[in-house]
């Protein structure tokens, strides 16, 4: 049997596909959401495209009420759920999303650009 983990009762875990996350202002608080981006040794681990944080349950339910038609929450690029198994779940199912911010692949530019031979 596998171990589920859990966040407390008032916490949700937030997927984040960002390069640098995104802050969450909810009145004068503010919660930064971790990114796809991670310097060498962070504590913070990508899973599927998406960085995880947790965050009090009720800043998220005011926050994306307030953004539900955001293309973060349309577009699947911030998602929430209620348990860090299945936030990491989601992430892997998710990790084709694009955010439009992905590093370009040198190899095959954009549409009628050709790479510069050395």
């Amino acid at each position: 049997m596998s171990e589920t983990k859990t966040t407390s009762g008032n916490a949700v875990m937030i997927g984040c596909k960002m390069p640098n996350g995104l802050v969450l202002k909810v009145g004068s608080q503010r919660f930064v959401l971790k990114g796809t981006n991670v310097k060498p040794g962070a504590p913070h681990v990508v899973t599927g495209g998406y960085g995880l944080t947790t965050i009090p349950a009720d800043v998220w339910a005011e926050w994306s009420g307030k953004h539900k038609d955001s293309v973060f929450i349309k577009n699947s690029i911030v998602f929430m759920q209620t348990t860090a198994t299945k936030a990491e779940g989601q992430a892997k199912e998710q990790e084709g999303v694009k955010t439009g911010l992905e590093p370009l692949d040198p190899a095959k530019p954009a549409p009628g650009v050709k790479p510069v031979e050395a």
